[in-house]
């Protein structure tokens, strides 16, 4: 196993709230606003945990928080914990974004992306959505500067307060989709910028600045984004 996905590992399972394994804190620090437990974050972390063969602690996660429950984090109201990441398990039926052609952010082209590979009917399979997918990676790659590692913000990255940043999630996010693009260049790069961004304590901040200095505390979102971009 990649070294670094080894401590990504060990400090999302110093999250965990009990000995069973059935849910996670969103950040270490119990002094933190975010010390929490939010549904989409778990199902997130069952994903990757199936993902790393810890399939019992997977379903201990599903067996107290379903997937399709409504989210409580208070960003995403009216939500429910599995209609944004489920495209990372194949699955295109919750999907917020369904049958949509285009979007704006990163995260939302890279998760649109997804889920536009993922689509299939019976006998054609991929072939009728396979351009969406191609045309929507090539124009987040076309945002990638592959010289700083980041992403070229969007509106939303550009709107943030009290200063603009760059999210570390959107960046594994493109990797994980190079992945499935078979764009390997891409995809080591990501990789590269990923382990140089890793915090001793083995999770991933959430923020780099303009100047890339780390901005805010390792959480699990971007953790499990990042190791998953890393995963062989």
């Amino acid at each position: 196993m990649d070294p670094s996905v080894e401590k990504a590992a060990r400090f999302l399972d110093s999250l965990r709230t009990d000995e069973r394994r059935t849910d996670f804190y969103e950040v270490a620090e119990p002094e933190h606003s975010e010390h929490r437990v939010y549904s989409q974050s778990q199902y997130l972390l069952s994903i990757l945990l199936k993902r790393l063969g810890s399939e019992e602690y997977s379903r201990n996660i599903r067996g107290k928080h379903l997937a399709g429950e409504v989210d409580n984090d208070p960003t995403r109201s009216g939500h429910t914990a599995n209609d944004r990441f489920c495209v990372l398990e194949d699955d295109t039926k919750p999907f917020y974004l369904s049958n949509q052609k285009d979007a704006e952010t990163n995260d939302e082209i890279a998760l649109l992306a997804l889920y536009w590979l993922n689509k299939k009917v019976p006998i054609l399979g991929n072939s009728l959505y396979r351009r969406n997918a191609d045309r929507l990676y090539e124009k987040l790659r076309a945002r990638f500067d592959t010289v700083r590692g980041v992403l070229e913000m969007d509106r939303a990255d550009r709107m943030r307060q009290p200063r603009p940043l760059y999210p570390v999630y959107k960046i594994a996010l493109l990797g994980i989709l190079a992945k499935r693009m078979k764009d390997m260049a891409t995809l080591n790069r990501v990789r590269e910028v990923l382990r140089a961004w890793q915090h001793p304590s083995g999770g991933w901040v959430t923020d780099r600045t303009t100047e890339l200095a780390p901005d805010g505390v390792a959480n699990i979102e971007t953790t499990a984004l990042c190791t998953m971009a890393l995963q062989d």
